[in-house]
Order: C-alpha cells, then structure tokens, then sequence
C-alpha cells in the first residue's frame, strides 16, 4: 500500500477504532488453561498507553488460565442490539501477552485510578482483596472489523496495516461476488 493511501486509511479509521473502543466497558477473554482447554469470559478494562487492565479474582478460571498461559484473546464487540447484520457485527480483536501487575507499583496505582474512574467506588473494595489480580493486556496484533468485506489488520498501537480482506465474499452457484450486504440477500 502507498505511504498516501496509508495515511489516509489511518487517518480514517484510527478516530473510528478510539471511539467504539472507548463505547465499550468490557473485554471478552478468550484463554487456555494448563491443559489447553479453552475458556472464554469477559472483564471491565481500562486502557493505557501501555496495554489493557483488567482487574479479576484469582477464584475466577479466567484469572486462574492467564496465571497458567499468559497469552490471550480479546475482543470489544458491538451489541446486538444495536447491530444492523448480525453476522458482521463491528468488532475489535487482539491477540495479546498477558504481564501481572505488582501492587502498589507505579503501573498499579495508575491502572487502579483507571479502572476507578471508569467503575467507581467498586474498584476500591476490588483492588483491596487479596485474591484479585491486575493484569496488564499487551496487545501484538489485531483486526477490526467493521462488516461484510471490511476488516482491517490494526498494529497493537492501533497502526492500520492494510486491508485484510480485499475480495468480496463469492456465491457457490456461479462464483459471482456479492456487492450487496443485505441480510435478506445473504
């Protein structure tokens, strides 16, 4: 891709991906435990500039499977309700490391007041419980996708590398693309 269509790729969806990550409150967590079975559960986030955090109990098997893998799955989806194709939903995936955060350190207290400022008072009584964890989400790579035909690969500092999927979706019967996403022709 072109530096110029570069920039302007970025310059179009880098102020779309901050503003529906910041619509949304929640992370869904996809994470393997020690034997490789997989779970998926969500959490409240906050963002930094160095990553996501989260803040979970230990009693939790999510909690428990980044402890035993630290690496994960995110995703910040678009509400179903509010979807116009169920079948695209606008989302924002990562693949991420996964760090445990040191309580009372610079990047806890940081993170705390994050979370606080997103939740309330809740993070307090949280954070003050020995069997909760924060976790920082380091995010690697990623994709949004904003519906049928449109996903895009994002860098972990939210960087749009390219177009992630150039052709349009192609009908069995004679291989023709399909230019419309209506859900009522797919």
């Amino acid at each position: 891709m072109s530096d110029v269509k570069q920039e302007r790729l970025q310059n179009r969806l880098g102020p779309e991906i901050k503003e529906f990550r910041e619509a949304c409150q929640t992370l869904q967590l996809a994470t393997v435990d020690a034997e490789g079975k997989p779970n998926v559960s969500y959490a409240p986030f906050a963002l930094l500039d160095d990553g996501y955090y989260v803040l979970i109990s230990q009693i939790a098997k999510h909690a428990r499977n980044l402890l035993d893998n630290p690496q994960v799955s995110l995703m910040m989806i678009e509400d179903e309700s509010t979807s116009k194709a169920i079948y695209a939903r606008k989302r924002l995936t990562f693949e991420a490391n996964v760090v445990v955060v040191e309580r009372q350190s610079e990047r806890w207290l940081a993170a705390i007041a994050g979370l606080k400022a997103r939740f309330g008072e809740i993070v307090d009584g949280l954070s003050g419980l020995e069997d909760f964890t924060l976790f920082r989400l380091e995010p690697t790579q990623g994709l949004f996708v904003k519906g049928f035909g449109q996903a895009f690969q994002v860098s972990g500092d939210d960087l749009v590398d390219f177009v992630h999927l150039q052709e349009g979706h192609k009908r069995i019967q004679d291989g023709s693309e399909v230019t419309s996403t209506s859900e009522e022709e797919l």
